[in-house]
């Protein structure tokens, strides 16, 4: 794994009801596109009951994340807050070690 490369795990809180929600879930998902074309989005999904979401990000520092973040259409329309936790991916199953960088 390569050091200067760090993980997220981010966990999207709806702050409003669904309904206010759904309005901004294709921007949203637009939005995502764009970071899994730009190799920082590596995988992201909505939670189950629909209360929110996660997305597991990497990038070379915390507040790329939190800067990139911001531009979230949840986040401009302050629809949903974005908790996010790093850490140090340590083991990975197959399918996933390869986006790790890993064995």
């Amino acid at each position: 794994m390569e050091p200067s490369i760090r993980y997220f795990f981010v966990h999207i809180v709806y702050l409003r009801p669904f309904s206010e929600i759904e309005p901004l879930v294709a921007p949203h998902r637009a939005f995502l596109d764009t970071c899994l074309k730009d190799g920082i989005l590596l995988l992201s999904g909505p939670l189950v009951p629909r209360t929110g979401g996660v997305l597991f990000m990497r990038g070379s520092d915390r507040s790329e994340i939190e800067t990139l973040l911001a531009g979230d259409p949840y986040a401009k329309a302050r629809v949903a807050r974005h908790d996010l936790l790093e850490f140090q991916p340590v083991k990975a199953c197959p399918e996933l070690s390869g986006l790790l960088g890993g064995d």
